[in-house]
């Protein structure tokens, strides 16, 4: 008893708290878990059915009312059920640099891990906006074959719940849905595609706080989709179904993660916190970073298709007089007649002329696990020896484990030869970009490609939703601004989507002679040359409300851009300047005119192949002067506004 009794107070003493627990397990002990200032509580207790359940609270709200716990193996009964000790809490931090939304932030958290009897551990990080855990099993080099997870979240009754709706086949392959709201009550009854959903899951709280339900780090393992059940509660589901997935060697599951926000402008910002709980980047391959170069890409696919390398020579002079760092050579470039020579052709064009080339090609050209993906490898090598800098690789449509090794195998390769990546067809983000910082965007979002789709176009309401919802979990190539297909929105609401929309390459739709050459848009030219990718700082600004209203400001440098999007009907906006500590100087306003017109693009260029909104709202550009804390703009329906702040 004695030697047990020492065993114990020499893990105390260096911050180890062990309990130990024979053949029952822990049984009515609740274990408590706290955050670095003690607002986030959680405990973990056994219930009725011997399995572990978890519930969280920030400032006595209890935002996780319950949630199951536990990892299904086969073979491997019982796993995480007799908790052998308890390590922790360990005071950690990190300096987190999530490029796109902020150039430094500082996360703080406290770690927990329980390792039960068989070696399985539970990892717990216990953040100030809520918590994250994930499963750990470790048997050496054998394989594992996971069946599943117990993993499940109790939400409050009468939570708004924010998802993303397509009524196809497509909606868990692409993440393209639109964002809309229901109740957590109506959550599993309210898609005509099933009660399965995708990632994040956004919640408004009754008490007016937010929530999200999301994964972070994923790797060597498959993505999580959640399932709406009765009694308001969410589950883990995974594409394999009771089929599984196996994994050689250590089974490390991506963390679970359930934050909740006072305000959005807390929720945009644990992007952070997502990033943190990845992987760092390997040495070897980042030691050097000066490759990746995030930038304004022009991009001939969505108003001519891909065209021939003399069309490609031309979007480099347009890219050259737009001030934009990058070309996007899209589908269809292997059908050029000598296509190496073709290519390297146009990387040269572009190197001459200080444009960086990127191209397409679809995953299944690639997707051959054999020798380590050497079709791949030798795909990249041909890249890279014709100048190319940069791939998008597209049509993954689906999240199941070989789906997500292949994602990772592509960021591997690439690094390794120094090719940045851009994803389409993919799931939603989940920190990746901290692991492989030359992931410079993904899709897994419904973008202005839709507004060229039958099933388009794009709503205002989507558009003023996705800050707060798709963004949250990282960059998104949205592809944004269109002066032709704009849907039902108006051209100052495109303008803003550039400030609202984080993609450290920022592809621009539009066709760049519209951009460059067209009365009608030179107004807003100043903006899109000077527009950065990648911010300093972000702030959600007083009066945002999902899917009605966006107002977010991002400072690059000593620069403020204020975007505005307006979700709904006409309003009056007053951008409140407090939160930025700026209240005198020049700026720039790109505001809504009044009225409609007929869209002086859409007469002139031929709509045989886009549809072109033939009716548009334009906009107006105007010098002003900032002399107090608030400034207030009219909007129209659907309509938006840009301020910018700076020299």
């Amino acid at each position: 008893m004695s030697r047990l009794y020492n065993q114990i107070n020499t893990l105390l003493s260096v911050g180890i708290i062990s309990l130990f627990f024979y053949a029952c397990g822990m049984k009515k002990k609740d274990l408590s878990f706290v955050s670095p200032d003690a607002t986030v509580r959680a405990k973990i207790t056994l219930d009725g059915t011997g399995h572990y359940a978890l519930q969280a609270s920030k400032n006595d709200f209890v935002f996780v009312e319950k949630g199951k716990l536990g990892l299904s193996v086969q073979g491997q009964d019982s796993l995480f059920t007799i908790l052998k000790e308890i390590k922790g809490p360990f005071s950690q931090k990190e300096v987190v640099d999530v490029m796109g939304i902020s150039s430094a932030v500082e996360r703080q958290w406290n770690e927990y891990v329980l390792v039960f009897d068989r070696g399985e551990q539970l990892e717990v990080r216990m953040f100030d906006e809520g918590i994250a855990y994930r499963y750990k099993l470790d048997n050496g080099h054998a394989t594992h074959h996971v069946l599943g997870e117990g993993s499940s979240w109790t939400i409050p009754a009468q939570t708004k719940v924010w998802f993303f709706e397509r009524n196809n086949n497509w909606k868990l392959k692409s993440y393209a849905g639109e964002w809309l709201s229901t109740t957590i009550e109506q959550l599993p009854t309210i898609s005509k595609m099933g009660n399965v959903q995708g990632k994040p899951l956004i919640f408004e709280y009754a008490n007016g706080s937010y929530g999200l339900l999301a994964e972070a780090g994923l790797f060597n393992y498959s993505g999580m989709r959640l399932e709406a059940l009765p009694e308001n509660t969410i589950k883990a589901n995974f594409f394999e179904g009771d089929k599984g997935f196996s994994i050689q060697g250590a089974v490390i599951s991506p963390w679970r993660v359930a934050l909740v926000a006072d305000d959005l402008n807390q929720l945009v910002n644990q992007q952070t916190i997502i990033t943190s709980l990845n992987p760092e980047p390997d040495p070897e391959l980042f030691a050097d970073r000066s490759w990746i170069k995030p930038g304004r890409s022009v991009w001939s696919w969505w108003s001519n298709f891909t065209g021939t390398p003399e069309l490609q020579k031309q979007m480099v002079d347009y890219a050259k007089e737009l001030g934009f760092e990058h070309n996007l050579v899209d589908a269809n470039w292997e059908k050029w007649p000598d296509k190496w020579n073709a290519l390297a052709d146009v990387c040269r064009y572009g190197t001459e002329n200080g444009v960086i080339t990127w191209v397409w090609k679809h995953s299944k050209e690639l997707n051959f696990p054999k020798g380590d993906y050497q079709v791949m490898q030798t795909f990249m090598d041909s890249l890279k020896a014709v100048g190319v800098a940069g791939i998008k690789v597209d049509f993954m449509d689906g999240e199941e484990k070989s789906l997500i090794d292949f994602d990772e195998a592509v960021l591997r390769h690439a690094a390794a030869r120094k090719l940045m990546v851009n994803f389409h067809g993919i799931q939603t983000a989940t920190g990746e970009i901290k692991r492989y910082p030359n992931e410079l965007t993904r899709e897994g979002i419904r973008g202005l490609e839709l507004n060229t789709h039958p099933e388009g176009p794009i709503t205002a309401s989507h558009n003023a939703a996705l800050p707060f919802t798709r963004f949250v979990l990282g960059h998104g190539d949205y592809t944004p601004l269109a002066f032709t297909a704009t849907g039902e929105t108006t051209w100052a609401h495109q303008l803003a989507t550039l400030v609202l929309f984080t993609s450290p390459i920022q592809v621009i739709a539009e066709n760049p002679e519209i951009l460059l050459r067209h009365p009608a848009v030179k107004d807003a030219l100043p903006l899109i040359k000077q527009i950065p990718t990648v911010w300093d700082e972000t702030v959600v600004l007083p009066g945002s409300e999902i899917g009605e209203l966006a107002i977010m400001a991002r400072r690059k440098g000593n620069d403020w851009y204020i975007g505005v999007l307006n979700g709904g009907e006409k309003k009056t906006v007053e951008i409140d300047l407090a939160p930025l500590g700026t209240s005198v100087g020049k700026a720039v306003l790109y505001r809504d005119a009044s009225g409609n017109i007929p869209n002086p693009i859409a007469r002139e260029y031929n709509a045989k192949d886009r549809h072109y909104s033939e009716i548009i709202t334009p906009f107006v550009a105007e010098n002003i002067q900032i002399s107090g804390n608030k400034l207030v703009v009219d909007t129209e329906k659907h309509g938006g506004a840009v301020l910018v702040i700076g020299d």
